[in-house]
């Protein structure tokens, strides 16, 4: 996994899509028992892999490598950062550990990804995520904040 995370910074835009939807696959597919995962696996997975790919992406001179598709692949690792952590994080409140660490990172990274990206999309990452996390996890808001 630790070369796909290398390979998905890649300069080579094609190159990039590939490793990160094998890395996806391998994250979000069948190969990882979700039952059997142990938390420490968990936690590897987004501090080794998922937390240092975002990082990356969000370097000036990884992003001048290719300008151009890059806003694509800082997407598609948004996206991949949320979707491991609904799969791998909440589990449908089965989870015994607290989260809001992992969350709160998460969050910090989609913040910084924002601004720097187009907003728009990520935007919609968020509403996502948002209509189907677990509402244990959901941060409630005050009617007039709701838009």
């Amino acid at each position: 996994m630790a070369s796909l995370e290398r390979q998905s910074i890649n300069s080579s835009r094609e190159i990039r899509q590939v490793a990160i939807t094998h890395l996806q696959r391998v994250l979000l597919g069948q190969y990882i028992l979700l039952e059997d995962a142990d938390q420490t696996q968990v936690e590897e997975a987004f501090n080794r892999i998922v937390f240092p790919l975002v990082d990356e992406l969000l370097k000036p001179e990884v992003f001048n490598r290719d300008p151009a598709g890059m806003p694509e692949t800082r997407l598609r690792a948004a996206s991949l950062l949320c979707k491991a952590f609904m799969q791998l994080e909440v589990k449908e409140g089965e989870s015994q550990v607290d989260i809001r660490v992992v969350w709160i990172q998460v969050l910090d990274l989609l913040d910084r990804l924002m601004n720097v990206n187009r907003p728009d999309q990520l935007v919609r990452i968020l509403i996502f995520m948002t209509k189907f996390a677990h509402p244990k996890y959901c941060f409630s808001m005050r009617p007039s904040q709701r838009r």
